[in-house]
């Protein structure tokens, strides 16, 4: 039987000349050693089946579990294009890019303080004022050193997020305190001067949404909000002073004490809207933008150390404006030098006070709009930015 089947086995793989009717001469040679072997093949044959039959089972579960895995990848990777999409979707944009920028530049800052008496008289003996103001300082700092630092992020193709923070210090400082306090005089009738003012701090920090409404290769229009809050505080130190006193105008003089006289202190917040523009020529790059808002109401703190006085103010909001101008220059791709220039203002406003005997530990009432105040800057910069 094994003969048979081999020499069958044997037909199938000759070509098919060979394969009419006889086999070769080595073929009754070659069956007759097989049917000498043939029992001891089979016996060995019956021990080989079941590790061939667990061979072929584990073949076949190996087979499925490879099966199942090639589906999982298969779907994995048919799925990968939407999960990249969404990624994108989610945490960047299109052409996407980050502005960090840092510069340092002059600004002169200044702000008054007035105070008002409504129908009163400004003191004891003064005059009754009908509204006019009773006391006036006008505090200022020249060529303060200003640092800037900020980042501006591309959102998608039309919107991006800016925000800024400006730090200033030193500066030549100065503070002027008119009063009115003469019967009979419209014009002031004591001044103090104070040349030794120092600026204790200066802090602005902003930021502001965009949206572009207009945009071509070389030229782009956006339309802004934001919020924006400033904290600057000076001391006036000494001084001297011209005063009138006992029916007298303007003709005693005196001279203050060498240490702290009057400490000034605003608190600004702004909101704000914005139109700005960028025009592109090769390297060159000029932008500008102006700015229009309210302040929701200066808050100052007046410090009179030699009266141990603390007047507190709350003035109402106040129309703000603003402009600022630069000029770029890229030195690679993804740096550029720039100078630029800014401009803002938040009108007068009067407002409530009270006052703080800080020696008695005492506090007068707020009293409807008896304090004023307002605010103004303007600085020049030189600075670096780089694209991210």
């Amino acid at each position: 039987m094994f003969c048979e089947y081999f020499h069958s086995l044997k037909a199938l793989t000759l070509p098919a000349s060979q394969r009419q009717g006889d086999t070769g001469p080595s073929t009754p040679v070659l069956c007759a050693v097989g049917k000498s072997d043939a029992t001891q093949r089979g016996s060995e044959a019956k021990k080989l089946r079941p590790k061939t039959e667990a061979l072929y089972e584990r073949r076949g579960q190996l087979m499925k579990r490879v099966s199942i895995r090639s589906v999982a990848i298969s779907c994995f990777l048919l799925a990968a294009p939407s999960f990249a999409a969404a990624d994108n979707a989610l945490f960047s944009s299109d052409d996407g890019n980050v502005v960090l920028f840092g510069d340092i530049g002059l600004a002169n800052i200044k702000a008054q303080e007035f105070v008002y008496r409504g129908a009163e008289k400004c003191t004891d003996s003064g005059w009754e004022s009908k509204g006019h103001k009773c006391s006036q300082l006008n505090w200022e700092s020249k060529g303060m050193t200003l640092f800037t630092a900020g980042v501006d992020a591309q959102i998608d193709n039309d919107w991006s997020l800016k925000g800024s923070v400006k730090v200033g210090a030193i500066g030549d400082g100065h503070m002027t305190d008119y009063d009115w306090l003469s019967p009979g005089h419209d014009d002031w009738s004591d001044r103090s001067i104070h040349p030794d003012t120092e600026l204790d701090h200066y802090i602005a920090g902003s930021i502001e949404i965009d949206r572009i409404i207009y945009g071509n290769e070389t030229s782009s229009i956006a339309v802004g909000a934001g919020v924006r809050y400033t904290d600057v505080k000076w001391t006036a130190y000494g001084g001297s002073d011209v005063y009138s006193r006992d029916g007298s105008f303007r003709d005693q003089s005196g001279t203050w004490p060498s240490g702290k006289g009057i400490s000034y202190r605003q608190k600004i917040p702004v909101g704000f809207v914005s139109l700005s523009g960028e025009h592109v020529l090769g390297d060159l790059t000029i932008s500008g933008g102006i700015q229009g808002g309210l302040s929701f109401g200066i808050k100052d703190i007046d410090d009179h150390w030699l009266r141990d006085l603390r007047f507190r103010s709350d003035m109402s909001p106040a129309p703000t404006i603003g402009a600022n101008v630069a000029v770029s220059y890229a030195v690679t791709p993804g740096a550029s030098l720039y100078l630029s220039g800014s401009f803002e203002r938040v009108f007068q406003m009067r407002g409530n006070m009270l006052m703080d005997d800080t020696a008695k530990g005492t506090r007068s009432p707020w009293v409807q709009d008896e304090a004023g105040a307002n605010f103004e800057s303007m600085s020049i910069s030189f600075g670096l930015k780089g694209t991210f």
